[in-house]
């Protein structure tokens, strides 16, 4: 509603009208339209009160015409309105011809009283016009450091992914190539990241899970080169959740996958890892990461209380997003879920 009156407030028939019609016309047919506008209100109301000030219902339409159809349609209007108020209203009817000699004076204060009506909406119709060019201006140079903020971003992410990539490349520890490996992995889902919360250009509060996870799980099958031998398969329910919540069941989507190409498979082995997105107005969202690789010992920790970097990512990313861990191997391969919380789903 506020955005529509301020919309209001901003209405210039010159500039929203085709610029194929003459400002000119566009100004004499608006003012004629006021008008007839007040000469159809004078006529209603002489059904009740034919003897109500005759000059009181120019006065709106004076002010409209002046406000969208600039100081021209309001001279036009003030003119045509006020000789129908004078000739068809103002006692004799159909006369120019005062019949109380009071009421040329009269006539006079009225007069000055719609020109001066008509100065002031074209000084206020010009002062929110000056506003509104210098606040597009302004809109259109945030944009544009937006857009340059955006791709420098974006410049950096892949310069820093690219870094690690040659850094792995040419070190001799495999250790190190499998640190920098998962480094690389965790940049490319900050970039997924800040593609999804800068959707278009655009700062988004709620982010469509199914597109952003959608990246994401392309950028991981990619930086942790499975192609070839570990697919990464996705089912997303179409949900859009709150910026901060997805971005960290994006944080743990990433450490999860990642431990599960680290850990799951042995060098040359086959295998799936799946991700599940689940979600409904009426329940808790419910993210499920399973693979099908070796599984891990029964008296071995959970991933998600072990010590190592990536375990604690987890526990804290999926405390921000305000759920509940849980770590499973149902046989064959490791399943680990994240559901939102009771007290999460109730503050939603």
């Amino acid at each position: 509603m506020a955005t529509r009156r301020s919309r209001l407030g901003e209405l210039d028939l010159v500039d929203r009208l085709p610029g194929s019609i003459p400002p000119i016309l566009i100004q004499i047919g608006f003012g004629v339209i006021c008008v007839l506008a007040a000469i159809g209100a004078r006529t209603f109301v002489n059904l009740f009160a034919a003897s109500a000030g005759p000059y009181s219902l120019i006065y709106p339409a004076i002010l409209i015409s002046t406000l969208f159809g600039r100081w021209q349609a309001g001279l036009i209007t003030f003119v045509g309105a006020f000789a129908y108020s004078w000739y068809a209203v103002l006692p004799y009817h159909y006369s120019f011809q005062f019949a109380d000699a009071a009421d040329g004076a009269r006539t006079i204060v009225n007069g000055g009283a719609a020109l001066i009506i008509v100065v002031f909406a074209e000084l206020f119709r010009s002062a929110v016009r000056r506003a509104v060019m210098e606040r597009n201006a302004q809109i259109a140079t945030h944009a544009l450091l937006l857009r340059e903020l955006d791709h420098r971003t974006k410049n950096n992410f892949a310069m820093v992914a690219s870094l690690l990539e040659m850094q792995r490349r040419h070190h001799p520890s495999e250790d190190v190539q499998e640190a920098l490996a998962i480094a690389g992995s965790r940049v490319h889902s900050f970039a997924a990241i800040h593609n999804a919360i800068y959707s278009g250009g655009d700062y988004v509060e709620e982010i469509n899970m199914r597109d952003y996870l959608a990246a994401l799980v392309h950028q991981l099958s990619g930086a942790l080169f499975l192609s070839d031998t570990v697919s990464i398969t996705l089912d997303c329910d179409p949900v859009a959740l709150p910026r901060d919540t997805a971005v960290a069941i994006g944080l743990v989507t990433n450490e999860i996958v990642t431990n599960a190409a680290k850990h799951a498979f042995a060098e040359g082995d086959t295998g799936t890892i799946h991700v599940a997105l689940k979600a409904g107005d009426d329940k808790p969202w419910h993210l499920t990461i399973t693979d099908d690789g070796r599984g891990t010992p029964d008296n071995a920790k959970p991933a998600s209380r072990s010590s190592g970097l990536g375990a604690r990512l987890i526990d804290a990313f999926a405390r921000k997003a305000g759920g509940t861990l849980l770590t499973e191997w149902p046989g064959k391969g490791t399943r680990v879920s994240l559901t939102q919380s009771d007290q999460a789903f109730d503050d939603t």
